[in-house]
């Protein structure tokens, strides 16, 4: 990058914060990565990362970007033993039309706890030239020169309070950012705020393998929930150390099972072979359950004033549903966005947030609708008809996947982001879609 600016810091040491960590220390002489937990020394839950309890998936997309950012990555997590493996070929998908048979997709896709990722990527972070980490500190609010001016942030830790300077502050502190009192205390407006709530729970344990007992012959089981019929569905993934992550889910405000024997119970209210999979697994994990998972957008890019040396990232300013997958992906997404605009700034200039803002939510339109359209369903009769017309015309190309290859193959490269939504265009998927076979299933509540 042309030139060095002198310090940033980065409020958060998620997935978000330590992608944006990675691209800042090619740019600047320091980065302090500032995270309100005690990091631990290991791969662990923390405690402000209560999601890592739950089913984790980073897209195809997602892993080419991080590769690039952390050569290698791929081969240590496989060394952690994080298995890799073909998502045609290894994903067992039980969809509301039926399951698709495998086919060879080449697309590779590796699978492993929240906490395997993020103690690994932490670690890389660490060791960067000019990069440091310091945990157990709040913050408490930014420091400015006016309204128009970022120059740091204020922390508070067991040492008492004390401010940290930076030409660069960003926001990476998720779905618990408080951006908007932040900005209104610098007397700037707060962002207009865009929610959408499917009510969607999540209970989830992981099992082991006894003697003689063998894993499934599949390395994922993906079965989505669908308004209105399928409220309850589940998440199942092969991880590190021969273990299976269950995800179990419901929409609308089903409710969800909470200790061994409603979670085996709520498992056989299901269509495919969750129950009989867990059914003769030991568990290693209490039932941990989690709901905080309504989209949520502030529109940043709208307001007529930003602050210079502010950047808001990740779930601070734009958070998806988790069921669909995407929050890890479009972290490293943006991550590239800050990359190629550090790039694009002449040497020692300020930082264009606002700029950084608009490329941001042009970034995350796309999986924006992809996560909301299906969740507004939801809400019934009260959606608007765009919103009607994009879920029919969704259902009817997951209807489709079951029964055409191409169209499954298509379908996978829109969720995994290595396809936009041209590849929707073709007319052949088209005449697939709207004239294709379909052989309804029954819904289950």
């Amino acid at each position: 990058m042309d030139g060095y600016a002198r310090g940033a810091v980065v409020i958060g040491a998620g997935m978000a914060g330590l992608a944006a960590a990675r691209v800042l220390a090619d740019g600047f002489e320091s980065v302090t990565v500032v995270e309100r937990d005690r990091l631990p020394d290991s791969a662990v839950i923390r405690a402000g990362a209560p999601q890592g309890h739950h089913v984790h998936g980073l897209l195809a997309r997602g892993a080419e970007v991080f590769e690039g950012y952390f050569p290698g990555l791929r081969a240590e997590l496989e060394r952690a033993g994080a298995p890799v493996w073909d998502w045609g070929e290894g994903l067992c998908a039980v969809l509301p039309n039926g399951t698709p048979p495998p086919v060879s997709m080449g697309m590779p896709i590796q699978t492993f706890s929240r906490p395997l990722l993020e103690h690994v990527l932490r670690r890389r972070v660490a060791a960067l030239a000019g990069v440091t980490l310091r945990d157990g500190l709040a913050v408490t609010g930014l420091c400015a020169a006016g309204p128009g001016k970022v120059t740091g942030v204020r922390v508070r830790g067991a040492d008492g309070e004390e401010r940290i300077g930076a030409d660069l502050v960003v926001d990476a502190s998720g779905r618990s950012s408080h951006l908007p009192r932040w900005l209104a205390a610098l007397g700037l407006a707060e962002p207009r705020v865009t929610t959408v709530d499917a009510q969607v729970g999540y209970a989830s344990r992981i099992y082991t393998y006894g003697e003689g007992q063998t894993p499934p012959p599949w390395m994922g089981l993906l079965q989505p929930l669908r308004a209105p019929g399928f409220q309850r569905g589940c998440y199942a993934i092969r991880i590190e150390n021969d273990l299976l992550h269950v995800t179990l889910h419901g929409a609308g405000g089903i409710q969800l099972p909470r200790g061994d024997e409603d979670f085996l119970a709520y498992a056989k209210t299901l269509r495919g072979p969750a129950a009989d999979t867990i059914a003769p697994l030991t568990p290693v994990t209490p039932v941990r359950r989690y709901a905080r998972t309504l989209n949520r957008k502030l529109a940043c890019h709208r307001l007529a004033r930003w602050p210079d040396g502010l950047i808001a990232v990740g779930d601070s300013v734009c958070a998806f549903n988790p069921a669909y997958g995407q929050g890890m992906t479009v972290a490293a997404l943006e991550a590239r966005l800050l990359e190629r605009m550090l790039r694009g700034r002449r040497a020692r200039a300020p930082f264009d947030g606002r700029a950084f803002q608009k490329g941001l939510a042009r970034l995350t339109a796309s999986p924006w609708l992809m996560a909301t359209v299906p969740d507004r369903a939801w809400e019934g009769p009260r959606s608007a008809w765009p919103v009607a017309a994009g879920n029919w015309f969704m259902n009817r190309l997951i209807d489709t996947v079951p029964h055409d290859p191409r169209v499954y193959t298509t379908f996978s490269g829109l969720f995994h982001m290595t396809a936009g939504p041209l590849a929707l265009t073709d007319p052949r998927l088209l005449l697939s879609v709207m004239s294709g076979t379909r052989r309804p299933a029954k819904p289950h509540a």
